[in-house]
């Protein structure tokens, strides 16, 4: 009999534990993707009037990159010279940098270039320091 109770103690021991470990644990926070946080990073500090920019409703891809068409980003040329306070001989070397940083779409359905920002915005500084 003694043997029985502690068979039966054992078993609703054993049960609870088993409860507690697949329902009472917390869920663990999963871990960021590293490339995806540290565009999310770099676009806060490249945020600045200073900067191309991505139209305000365009979704990051997977890797939270957003990308913008080469016409778009020559569109803000005018305003990164205005707000860096470059001269004009600038602007060709800008539509140059736009050009170097295009890269052809992987999607042939959607074709044409496109441009990472952040990428622009790295050579853009990049250039600027090198001055």
């Amino acid at each position: 009999m003694k043997r029985l109770l502690f068979f039966l103690a054992g078993l609703v021991v054993a049960g609870s534990a088993a409860v507690w470990w697949f329902t009472g644990r917390e869920e663990e926070a999963p871990i960021p993707d590293e490339k995806r946080v540290a565009m999310i990073e770099l676009e806060d500090k490249q945020s600045g009037p200073g900067y191309f920019h991505a139209e305000a409703d365009a979704q990051p891809d997977e890797q939270g990159i957003r990308w913008i068409a080469p016409d778009k980003a020559a569109a803000q040329i005018d305003r990164v010279i205005r707000e860096r306070k470059l001269e004009e001989v600038e602007r060709e070397k800008l539509a140059r940098l736009i050009d170097e940083v295009s890269e052809l779409h992987p999607s042939r359905t959607v074709g044409g270039s496109r441009v990472n920002v952040a990428r622009l915005n790295v050579a853009l500084d990049a250039n600027a320091n090198a001055r």
